[in-house]
């Protein structure tokens, strides 16, 4: 009798449970977009030829690669850029040729921004971070066309150099106000 009566109990206290659990609730869904940015470099192997021989009297170019960076930013921002190294490499060491005989004009493709006050710099390559571009709008998207130079200057440097490939690495970063 006693078992019955637990066995009683314990079925009310498991169902009263059970039912009061039943009913619903609410919840907010809050989304927070942070800022959102993209950077894309779109030729990813960029050559100077130097096969010529009126490059030693006038210099060399790639000309406007057209669209060679591409940024989106929803804030104000700056774009930089630096190599790996300060010297170029050759035959799997460092060479003594300087990355700084190569200079990096940007300029504007396309630009989809409402007004633009743009800041942009050519400047020496180097393997501290340099200042290419700023922007103080939001909501920017930008193409910009890249020009790298060798000016007839900088021609010093190539004379005497083994032939072959020198390569370096450009590092581009976009950073978000």
């Amino acid at each position: 009798m006693f078992k019955r009566f637990l066995l009683t109990i314990l079925f009310f206290f498991t169902a009263s449970i059970v039912f009061g659990q039943i009913g619903s609730a609410r919840t907010r869904i809050v989304l927070n977009f942070k800022e959102q940015q993209s950077l894309l470099v779109s030729h990813p192997s960029v050559d100077l030829n130097l096969d010529k021989v009126d490059v030693y009297s006038n210099g060399a170019e790639t000309g406007n690669l057209k669209s060679h960076l591409i940024v989106n930013c929803s804030t104000p921002y700056e774009l930089s850029v630096k190599t790996i190294n300060s010297y170029f490499q050759y035959e799997l060491s460092l060479s003594s040729l300087p990355v700084s005989i190569i200079n990096l004009k940007p300029s504007i493709s396309k630009s989809t921004s409402i007004d633009s006050p743009l800041k942009l710099n050519t400047i020496s390559l180097a393997n501290t971070a340099q200042v290419i571009l700023q922007s103080e709008n939001r909501g920017n998207s930008q193409q910009i066309d890249v020009n790298y130079i060798i000016p007839k200057q900088n021609v010093s440097s190539l004379l005497n150099k083994k032939p072959g490939k020198y390569q370096t690495e450009i590092i581009y970063t976009l950073l978000a106000h």
